[in-house]
């Protein structure tokens, strides 16, 4: 009882802003370049480029998501 108070206080809410995402996550994905004359034995490099500007985006996308589901905890 002793710790108990006639005052109130009033909680007031201040807002934040949320942190920017990075410019380099919300980027363009670069496209592998694709030679004018391409033959069979071309391919598997080709492939191996997209595969690797794939999981490069994919990488920058699940760091987008963390940011947004940090910004779910803040608010």
């Amino acid at each position: 009882m002793l710790l108990v108070s006639c005052t109130s206080t009033k909680e007031v809410l201040i807002p934040v802003q949320s942190p920017p995402i990075p410019a380099q996550l919300t980027a363009d994905c670069p496209q592998p370049d694709i030679p004018e004359k391409v033959d069979w034995g071309d391919m598997p490099q080709l492939l191996v480029d997209a595969m690797n500007s794939i999981a490069k985006c994919n990488l920058d996308k699940k760091a987008i998501r963390g940011i947004e589901q940090q910004r779910l905890v803040i608010e």
